[in-house]
């Protein structure tokens, strides 16, 4: 969606040095995603104990002994700390 707005150009070219961005599309979009997922944290953590949500916080096919396997690096046997 095409729109004209005023940016801080400071703070845009700041953005994009800061995270290797070369264009503007790419930084604007990185800094929306991020108010985003900013704003679901607060929510999240501003819910009460008692409220409702309507999606779950934490994934229910999250797998916690299955993501520490995948994230073990791939040494040869014998040479690491959990053989």
């Amino acid at each position: 969606m095409k729109t004209t707005i005023d940016i801080d150009e400071s703070k845009l070219r700041s953005l994009m040095e800061l995270r290797g961005f070369k264009t503007r599309k790419e930084a604007i979009d990185h800094a929306l995603t991020e108010a985003e997922r900013q704003a679901k944290l607060d929510w999240v953590f501003s819910a009460d104990e008692d409220e409702d949500l309507e999606e779950p916080v934490i994934d229910p096919n999250y797998d916690l002994k299955k993501m520490r396997e995948m994230d073990k690096p791939n040494y040869p046997p014998g040479k690491n700390s959990w053989d």
